[in-house]
């Protein structure tokens, strides 16, 4: 299976041709470190605080960190205050591209994709099936992965599968592709103690995979796509 920039393959043109009704981009000075990004409850709007462009980029476009190369400096040292609002609520992954959109004309970017075979997880389902929630499907409010309440792991409500595996790609050596044929949206509780951190006491994510959440990690390889960054601009002010 490849991994898509953003899934665009699974959204129509109409889709994608929609754009937020307002949005605000302003550069932020604060000196602090932390930051946020993410879909706001009702889901009619996206809001950015205090984060890099290359982060944005990456939000976005559903990229991991190894999948992203080029730009400008300042796509990592500088940072940005986003708040774009729609006409109506969209689901998540709609507002997704349509961040993709808005970063795309306010700063300019250009880009290319490069498709590379790579090695990689394949995130199938364990024998016995998922031992996760399934989230009422009428809910539109996509909630995004956090650590979990004791600072490692995993968790998150209203998710599918497609983003779990790529939140698991951001904290693994490689990425994860979703092969578990689980549709829908399920509620995610994953405790695992990463491979850095193995001093502390706690399951492997492989261990974890499988006793909690009744999925599993399978070595594997296929193609990944890759972005380049070949310009950009910082924003005018608006």
């Amino acid at each position: 299976m490849r991994l898509r920039l953003g899934m665009l393959a699974a959204l129509t043109g109409a889709v994608y041709a929609q754009s937020f009704e307002v949005a605000s981009i302003k550069p932020n000075t604060s000196g602090s470190r932390n930051g946020i990004v993410r879909a706001m409850p009702g889901n009619q709007a996206y809001t950015a605080a205090n984060m890099p462009l290359r982060v944005l980029i990456m939000v976005a476009y559903s990229l991991t960190d190894r999948q992203l190369a080029g730009g400008p400096d300042w796509l990592v040292s500088e940072r940005w205050d986003i708040n774009a609002k729609a006409d109506r609520p969209y689901p998540t992954e709609t507002l997704r591209v349509m961040l993709q959109r808005l970063l795309e004309e306010r700063f300019k970017i250009r880009y290319r994709r490069d498709t590379r075979e790579v090695a990689l997880w394949e995130l199938v389902s364990d024998k016995g099936g998922p031992k996760m929630p399934e989230h009422d499907p009428n809910d539109l409010d996509r909630g995004p992965m956090r650590a979990g309440a004791n600072g490692r792991g995993l968790e998150g409500t209203n998710i599918p599968m497609d983003y779990f595996a790529l939140s698991l790609s951001r904290m693994l050596d490689k990425n994860v592709v979703n092969k578990t044929g689980l549709n829908g949206y399920w509620d995610v509780t994953l405790d695992f103690v990463r491979e850095q951190d193995r001093d502390q006491n706690g399951p492997s994510v492989f261990t974890a995979l499988r006793e909690q959440l009744g999925l599993r990690l399978v070595p594997s390889r296929g193609p990944v796509e890759f972005m380049v960054i070949e310009s950009a601009e910082r924003p005018s002010a608006n």
